[in-house]
């Protein structure tokens, strides 16, 4: 049974509004294609996420079968508020490919996955810092390292294709070995809970 444009708006909020309770959700008719929707999800939680990462959460979020049967034909904007509707062109999933082998060579050579694994499990036991669901301080540990902003986007093109979608995520589903990774395993292994700072705060 088809849903009307105020029944998938409903819909959404009740899926969303637990984790992002502030959202705004916008559906209309797609200018491009009237026969299709238009949804705009739109968070300040979303103003430092790429577009793939504001995708990849709203989706976790979403029931599949739900968007299966009632989001398959939309077409959606992830929006910070004032942002526009993101038009620019991004690397698409042959140039990722491409450069894949070089990114990771240049990443495991400067010692990224290291110095990013030091600042969420510490050599010396200490308590690391929690993550955001976000790039934060793998762009500072970037930066320290001496790559330049402009090489961000093709970096974390490279990196979400991997499953690296925050700063923890890079260490869990990317990187070869993590200490953060082996204490959440060492955890599993003594039938803990640990937490999972790889949801968005």
């Amino acid at each position: 049974m088809s849903r009307s444009p105020d029944q998938i708006r409903a819909d959404l909020i009740h899926f969303l509004q637990k984790t992002y309770p502030e959202m705004e959700v916008r559906i209309r008719p797609w200018p491009q294609d009237p026969a299709r929707l238009e949804i705009q999800f739109i968070d300040e939680r979303f103003r430092e996420l790429y577009p793939k990462q504001r995708y990849h959460y709203l989706r976790h979020l979403i029931p599949a079968e739900y968007c299966d049967e009632h989001l398959a034909d939309t077409t959606w904007q992830e929006l910070a508020p004032g942002d526009e509707p993101d038009n620019e062109m991004h690397l698409d999933e042959d140039t990722i490919a491409n450069i894949t082998p070089d990114v990771m060579a240049c990443l495991s050579s400067s010692g990224f996955f290291s110095a990013l694994d030091d600042i969420f499990s510490p050599a010396d036991g200490s308590d690391g810092q929690a993550c955001h669901g976000d790039f934060r301080n793998s762009k500072l540990t970037l930066s320290s390292l001496g790559f330049a902003d402009s090489d961000f986007c093709d970096v974390f093109d490279v990196l979400m294709v991997q499953g690296g979608f925050c700063d923890c995520e890079i260490l869990y589903n990317v990187a070869e070995s993590s200490r953060l990774k082996a204490a959440y395993w060492r955890a599993r292994a003594s039938s803990m809970t640990p937490d999972e700072p790889q949801k968005p705060k």
